[in-house]
């Protein structure tokens, strides 16, 4: 049986961790040792927006460690990231440099939506256990040094997800000047937390009911600990193989929250033999679970235990054909456009019918031209949120469109993806680009790849300029160096024939292929 040995690398904002995985396609992907270092990354960068020598000095004492741990094992597979904390500071491309030169290690600083799909990839690693707890409203909060991650689930769909910058060390930064000007920082704690997330629940779950809590985040293992020894909260099963988890109901949190407050970080220190650092962050935790517990109906927290290193194992295992992907994150990717786009009110039946005719489109001619499946996914999601600009102003709808999507996180996509489809949505009423003028923004070969995409989309929409749907029964087919694209229709389609005409050139010009927009006149 060939069996990998896999290390994930996790330069957090509190400590620099190393989970070392045996995977193989019998056993799936089994943990066998982990190991960790404080190294307060976050600490600086949070408040200072730098991080001092020192610091680097440390997390490359501390790399060279986890280096000489994986000769032990003979290990040539592994993954390195970092997220907020390096992602904010200032001199990142400094740490980055000074990390290859001493270590040989290749950090790759993770954008949130990057971050937080690995973290979800973690948990769909646990299939029964997520996939019945998905089924019904459930809220996952992933609480990290810089922010928390709130995204909700119903019916097995991705509805949002937002980052809202609460996480726990900076919590801890931006108040510790005002803990000395006050009698009571648990009150300042939670009033600073309170705002944040009572808006989120105002904007995102007004309407939706929230049964389930999913915790996630490094800094939950104190947490654990903290239940287990004072007998919170009750293992229950799970599924139908019986697997447990840490759960606890709301008057069991209650118990857990009055108990942890009760004490200072140094009994909580002592008792849970942990360092002052970490015990210091139980507090402003526990605070933001007990204040999603009041803004829902929420009446159980499952503790789930995974963490980020543990989704750079599941990314890794299947991309090498290890183990089947437990969750279609395609299809979450896809859900969150359209939920991105009712929000905004867009024209369901126009870019459902423009997404149609991208995909049609798209698949005549992308064995010609090496387009991927990843590259459809990226025309799709365009194809979905290419109007949603109307909704701030029915003028300039493709830079406001734009807009909107450079400030909406798609988990499952990077921010430089992200941006590619903002490009693709935003010169829909205006000529595209010439590459000197976003040559600071993307590659030669990126550019190139958008410009193709955008001239889909361009006929895609033009063939419903009228926003009537009026072709049925659309067919495509490449012939040659022609592009014949027929639908049945008895409307007129004077104007969606001359806007076709006109984006045809643009067309061609990228494919050497010239689209022809003809018109069967029947049922």
């Amino acid at each position: 049986m060939a069996v990998t040995i896999f290390a994930a690398i996790d330069v957090g904002s509190h400590e620099t961790s190393m989970r070392i995985y045996e995977i193989s396609k019998k056993y799936g992907v089994h943990e066998i040792e982990y190991v960790h270092h404080t190294a307060r990354l976050g600490l600086e960068t949070y408040s200072t927006k730098h991080i001092s020598y020192t610091t680097i000095d440390k997390l490359c004492n501390i790399l060279n460690g986890f280096s000489n741990k994986m000769k032990e094992y003979d290990i040539h597979d592994y993954m390195i990231i970092a997220t907020s904390a390096l992602r904010e500071a200032d001199n990142n491309l400094i740490v980055l440099d000074q990390v290859k030169q001493r270590t040989g290690f290749l950090i790759k600083i993770l954008s949130n939506s990057e971050q937080r799909y690995l973290c979800y990839k973690s948990l769909a690693l646990k299939e029964n256990s997520f996939h019945s707890l998905i089924k019904e409203g459930t809220l996952l909060v992933d609480v990290g040094g810089g922010s928390i991650q709130l995204s909700l689930y119903d019916k097995k769909t991705l509805i949002t997800t937002q980052n809202i910058m609460l996480g726990s060390l900076r919590i801890q930064e931006v108040l510790q000047d005002m803990q000395y000007k006050t009698d009571n920082y648990q009150n300042l704690v939670y009033d600073y937390i309170s705002h944040g997330l009572h808006t989120f629940v105002q904007l995102y779950l007004k309407s939706r009911k929230v049964k389930n809590i999913i915790a996630m985040g490094n800094q939950l293992q104190s947490f654990v600990k903290y239940m287990t020894l004072h007998h919170f909260g009750t293992l229950k099963s799970t599924d139908a193989r019986y697997e447990k988890r840490n759960c606890v109901n709301r008057s069991e949190f209650d118990e857990f929250y009055k108990s942890i407050t009760s004490k200072t970080p140094d009994e909580l220190a002592k008792e849970l033999n942990t360092s002052l650092d970490k015990a210091s962050l139980l507090l402003p935790i526990a605070m933001i679970y007990r204040n999603i517990l009041e803004e829902t109906d929420a009446w159980q927290i499952w503790i789930s235990g995974m963490t980020i290193c543990d989704g750079m194992a599941a990314d890794f295992a299947e991309k090498k054909e290890k183990i089947a992907p437990a969750f279609n994150f395609t299809d979450g990717i896809i859900s969150t456009a359209r939920n991105i786009a009712a929000r905004y009110n867009s024209d369901e039946p126009h870019h459902r019918n423009v997404e149609k005719n991208c995909l049609l489109l798209f698949d005549a001619v992308k064995k010609q031209n090496n387009l991927t499946k990843h590259d459809k996914l990226l025309l799709q999601i365009s194809a979905i949120l290419h109007n949603c600009g109307n909704f701030i102003n029915m003028n300039a709808v493709g830079e406001n469109s734009y807009k909107i999507v450079m400030s909406t996180e798609i988990i499952g996509l990077s921010h430089k993806e992200r941006v590619m489809v903002a490009y693709m949505i935003r010169y829909l009423d205006s000529s595209f680009p010439k590459y000197a003028e976003i040559s600071d923004v993307f590659s030669q070969q990126e550019f190139i790849k958008i410009a193709k995409l955008n001239s889909i989309l361009l006929l895609a929409d033009a063939m419903d300029r009228s926003h009537k749907q009026k072709f049925a029964n659309t067919t495509v087919y490449l012939r040659g160096s022609k592009l014949l694209i027929t639908g049945k229709t008895l409307y007129d389609i004077t104007l969606e024939q001359g806007i076709f005409d006109n984006n045809s050139d643009f067309f061609e010009e990228l494919y050497g292929i010239k689209p022809i927009l003809k018109q069967k006149k029947e049922f």
